[in-house]
């Protein structure tokens, strides 16, 4: 019997990419279905056989131009498929499958000489708990986390859709992942996201056919099943994850389906769309497609198509072919392998330990001792393959920051609606490709900032037309490599920021004191003080002063330095820079004493041998040194750190001049050891918390070295210096 699958498959294949009016096609399915209703007969399994039956019937009627709904069609295959399952693996399975029997007309099929159902029809049940296997569960988890991936890519061409409401590939684009999701939700039972989503499918489908019009209302009822459906597959998740017999809850999905449904019922039928594609192809005059518009009035259940062969107005081929046109070409999916982020971090690991045990193996005194051209042959080429394998492993963790840019699309559309503006959203550089782990950390601080860019910088309508600018303003989310970092900026063309209303907020409550002067980095970097605020007023998206702390805190945890440049009236940009990952960093090694520390080279502006002439001390903010023409903080690390350095006085040693903020700090070391990658290492939780330290990492010759926090220093030296 392992042909009823062989013909099952064949069937399913053929149902999805049949075309309406492909009566060769047809024919060749209606012999397939009276194959498989012999099998099914030897089968002895009534409900199989009544579905095979009803199918074969019910493609009879489209053939004859009775009806021209496949959906019944591919609901019966998939239904035929799961009871085949059940019915090979021996498992007991029941469940109402009168719905579908219905959809295909079976109860009003006199000649078919059987008996209708029972109430409760057979089909495949969810496994209990305890009778799920490995298999299933991890069946569960890939559609789960297919599901909410092609959820997010529907969110982004809706925004889309909603520009270009005419744009076939955009419609076929959202299509494609709710057929999936109801197909494949279907095979595993999960009835509510099917329904859902099934239903959700055809009101695409019929916007897809001409038959309705893309509109804002129908738009927001495809996102309010979006957001229904994420809801939904969530509660599998943690269904599956507290391993609850119950993958589903009841959710009441009734009223949203309803809706749904009475959209498609009074959708536009006019068939305009295909109309104009036959008159554009010659096919059909402008005054015949006039006629053939007027005469649907009088037969709302008929397709424009449908009329146009009747009539003789066009030929079966020649309304295919424009149909064909209309639904566009389908992308091609790239061959990609999943793999778990735990192993992918694990090799990762593992290749830092490979770099370092090899780097050691290099500066091994007797290594260094033999005079063997051979090895040192051997040692370069070994060191190539590991260089070669560490830059494969870590682009094996870079994903495109695309998916972080496009969540904020349906933000800012949101946003905009509650607020009663009108913003736009730019993105460039959305394949620039960073860390998977910086990705996700980003994800909050970004939020934080389009909510603020929404509500504190982009003006309403009227304003922005008394500032003679256009009413709708414009957000741009960029991103960029520089050197051995990514840049993002998220620019608005708002109002800006108020220098002086934050001061007088600052100097309210009593952040800074009346006199202090600033500089403007300096002011906006007041912003991101916990429970800061200018807002007037508190609204639903910001002004409690909760975020922008959040926002520093973020960047910070992920070693990244975050700036603001702002114009009044013109906007506002924040500008991140951070590492392109967070297993290694490019750092300069400099010596103090006999301790080695690591500088992130990100922070280092310029080095050099200071002068006696150019150190000076200043009462009340201590040693400074001149560079190139401005006096600087000098900080000693050997006191700071508590190891004694061989420099006594700053002449003696070198200067490296690092920033943070528009800041500037002369480090005063021993000595520059070279400039390595090299890979982070945590300190541990008792020591995760000291300032200055952002981790460690094993040195060639197998020892630690510190990597320094250039910011934790900072904090010290205003604190203690």
């Amino acid at each position: 019997m392992e042909q009823i699958k062989v013909d099952l498959e064949k069937l399913a294949l053929q149902v999805v990419t049949l075309e309406p009016g492909d009566i060769p096609a047809m024919g060749e399915m209606l012999n397939a279905f009276s194959a498989l209703e012999e099998k099914a007969e030897r089968l002895e399994d009534q409900t199989f056989l009544n579905i095979t039956h009803s199918q074969k019937v019910y493609l009879e009627k489209i053939i004859l131009a009775e009806t021209g709904d496949m959906g019944p069609l591919e609901d019966g295959i998939t239904t035929l498929q799961t009871i085949w399952r059940a019915i090979n693996n021996n498992e007991t399975y029941s469940f109402d499958t009168t719905h579908i029997l219905k959809r295909l007309g079976f109860f009003q099929n006199e000649e078919a000489g059987k008996s209708a159902p029972n109430q409760t029809e057979r089909a495949i049940q969810q496994p209990a708990k305890d009778e799920w296997t490995q298999e299933d569960i991890q069946i569960l988890k890939d559609f789960v986390i297919e599901a909410l991936e092609n959820l997010e890519q529907i969110e982004i061409h809706l925004i889309n859709l909603e520009q270009d409401p005419d744009d076939q590939e955009t419609i076929n684009a959202i299509f494609r992942p709710f057929h999936t999701i109801k197909g494949v939700s279907g095979f595993l039972n999960l009835n509510h996201i099917n329904r859902l989503a099934h239903s959700t499918e055809n009101l695409l489908d019929s916007a897809r056919q001409g038959e309705c019009r893309i509109t804002n209302a129908v738009i927001d009822i495809v996102l309010e099943s979006v957001d229904t459906l994420k809801q939904l597959i969530h509660g599998v998740e943690k269904a599956l994850a507290s391993g609850e017999k119950e993958l589903e809850k009841n959710s009441d999905i009734e009223p949203l389906i309803n809706k749904i449904e009475a959209t498609i019922r009074h959708a536009d039928k006019a068939g305009k769309r295909l109309g104009e594609i036959l008159v554009g192809k010659g096919t059909l005059k402008e005054e015949e497609l006039n006629q053939v518009l007027k005469k649907q009035e009088t037969m709302p259940d008929k397709k424009i198509g449908e009329i146009l062969i009747e009539k003789k107005k066009a030929k079966p081929k020649e309304v295919i072919s424009a149909l064909r046109d209309q639904k566009g070409n389908q992308r091609l999916l790239e061959r990609q392998v999943k793999v778990d982020t735990a192993k992918l971090d694990n090799l990762v690991d593992l290749t830092g330990e490979l770099v370092i045990s090899q780097a050691m193996l290099r500066q091994n005194n007797l290594i260094k001792s033999l005079n063997d051209q051979q090895l040192y042959q051997n040692l370069n080429q070994l060191t190539q393959i590991v260089s070669g394998l560490q830059k494969i492993a870590m682009s094996m963790r870079m994903v495109p920051i695309k998916s972080t840019f496009h969540k904020m699309v349906r933000l800012v559309r949101d946003l905009a609606r509650n607020s009663g503006k009108e913003v736009g959203l730019e993105m460039v550089g959305e394949d620039t490709e960073i860390d998977r782990n910086v990705v996700e950390e980003l994800y909050e601080p970004l939020v934080h900032m389009i909510r603020n860019a929404v509500d504190h910088g982009i003006e309403l309508p009227q304003e922005r037309l008394k500032a003679e600018k256009e009413a709708k303003g414009i957000i741009r989310l960029r991103a960029y490599h520089k050197g051995g970092n990514i840049v993002i900026e998220i620019e608005d063309d708002g109002r800006g920021l108020n220098k002086e209303r934050i001061l007088e907020k600052a100097i309210a409550i009593h952040l800074i004191s009346k006199d202090a002067k600033l500089s403007e980095a300096e002011i906006y970097d007041l912003i991101f003080h916990p429970g800061f605020s200018t807002a007037a007023k508190i609204t639903a998206v910001s002004g409690r002063g909760v975020g922008m702390d959040v926002v520093k805190k973020g960047i910070e945890k992920l070693r990244g330095r975050l700036d603001i440049r702002s114009a009044p009236g013109q906007g506002s940009t924040v500008v991140i820079s951070l590492p392109l990952t967070l297993a290694i960093i490019e750092g300069m090694i400099v010596r103090v004493g006999t301790q080695r520390y690591i500088l992130p080279t990100m922070a280092i502006l310029e080095s050099f041998k200071p002068r006696k002439h150019d150190y000076y001390t200043i009462k009340g903010k201590g040693e400074m040194v001149m560079v190139r023409g401005d006096l600087t903080p000098l900080i000693r690390l050997d006191r700071m750190f508590g190891v004694q350095g061989d420099s006594k006085n700053p002449w003696d040693g070198l200067v490296v001049v690092v920033e943070n903020k528009n800041e500037k700090r002369g480090l005063l070391l021993d000595e520059l050891l070279g400039q390595e990658e090299v890979v982070i290492k945590s300190l541990g939780e008792a020591l995760k918390n000291i300032k200055g330290m952002a981790g460690g990492a094993i040195l060639g010759d197998g020892k630690v070295g510190l990597i320094l926090d250039i910011a934790g220093l900072f904090e010290i030296l205003q604190k203690n210096y």
